[in-house]
């Protein structure tokens, strides 16, 4: 299997690249974070594809896999605006970083591109057998704080169990990590959303490929969307430079939903294995990964509807992580969509 320190390093070295490159060509310079989720591959393909650039714009995109570090980061003004789930933002707001949604990006289908899944060796063979077990260590993996903790909190409460996160969960603040922990057999129970569960389910680990228990889909949670945020005084003090931004976001959509899957996985797979895989090259991704990895359709920028919002900002007051109630109108914005 590939060791976490063999995919980051190669990864970071080109990040250092990339960052001594951003402004030498003397364009306007903004800085974004993105998670390894599939909210952020559009704007992986417009880097590649040069589309910032077209539209007068350099985006230095700052590699952090780690949750907790890229919210670091933007709070200490390291970066101008991130990719990030609804619970980060809110997290973010009552913590006193003053962000403001822009857009809701790419939201899981249900029943497909997120699901709780288990390695074959734990015998764990449905979920409610990994919730009734008495061995304590036998929890569902899920990123701490997160959307996705909140999706899961929903599917358990739906499923008539009681929620109490010592009980139910394990806590990890990286994807990435936690995909290689999971791959080498050492996590029980995880959710997982896509691309990863094509990574998973096609690795081809020591001693042949891992078999897999489907514990649980989503069918009937109202799953949330990717947001992208900025910075409030980057976009009070240079709105042009996020005009700009979403002038090439919304062209990358409209390439990537009428480019055949060929033409994609030729011209921008680079990028998106760089994401959600740093160190990888398509030679080094195991055969038939590519084959199985599905592109989904990407549905233009759009306002985050107020009732999620509002759902996971009661979710988190109740779970003790956000303190204060937070106006949705005062964190929102449509100023930069058509």
């Amino acid at each position: 299997m590939v060791s976490i320190r063999r995919l980051i390093l190669p990864f970071l070295a080109l990040l250092i690249l990339l960052t001594c490159l951003a402004t030498a060509d003397g364009l306007p310079n903004i800085r974004m974070s993105l998670p390894p989720v599939m909210g952020s591959l559009p704007l992986a393909f417009a880097q590649g594809w040069g589309l910032f650039e077209k539209h007068n714009l350099r985006v230095e995109l700052v590699g952090l896999s780690d949750n907790q570090e890229r919210s670091a980061a933007l709070m200490a003004g390291d970066i101008d605006g991130m990719v990030c789930d609804v619970t980060t933002a809110i997290l973010l707001v009552s913590g006193g970083t003053d962000v403001v949604i822009t857009s809701a990006v790419y939201q899981e289908n249900q029943t497909d591109s997120l699901i709780i899944i288990s390695p074959r060796s734990f015998n764990i063979n449905s979920l409610e057998e990994l919730l009734s077990t008495e061995n304590s260590a036998d929890k569902i993996a899920t990123i701490y704080r997160s959307d996705l903790e909140y999706e899961i909190d929903l599917l358990l409460q739906t499923l008539g169990y009681r929620i109490n996160k010592e009980d139910r969960y394990t806590y990890w603040t990286d994807m990435l990590a936690l995909t290689l922990w999971f791959g080498s057999q050492l996590v029980p129970a995880a959710a997982f959303p896509e691309p990863y569960i094509t990574y998973i389910s096609n690795y081809p680990y020591a001693g042949g490929q891992l078999e897999l228990v489907r514990l649980s889909d989503f069918e009937g949670i109202d799953l949330l969307p990717s947001v992208v945020v900025f910075r409030r005084e980057v976009i009070e003090e240079s709105p042009e430079l996020i005009e700009d931004f979403y002038a090439a976001y919304q062209e990358t959509i409209k390439m990537i939903n009428t480019s055949s899957r060929e033409k994609l996985v030729e011209t921008g797979i680079d990028e998106a294995l760089s994401l959600f895989f740093p160190g990888l090259t398509a030679e080094a991704v195991p055969e038939g990964i590519l084959d199985s990895f599905e592109i989904p359709y990407f549905q233009p920028p759009r306002m985050l509807c107020k009732e999620q919002f509002e759902g996971v900002l009661a979710w988190a007051i109740s779970k003790r992580y956000a303190r204060l109630y937070l106006a949705y109108e005062e964190l929102t914005t449509d100023q930069f969509l058509q």
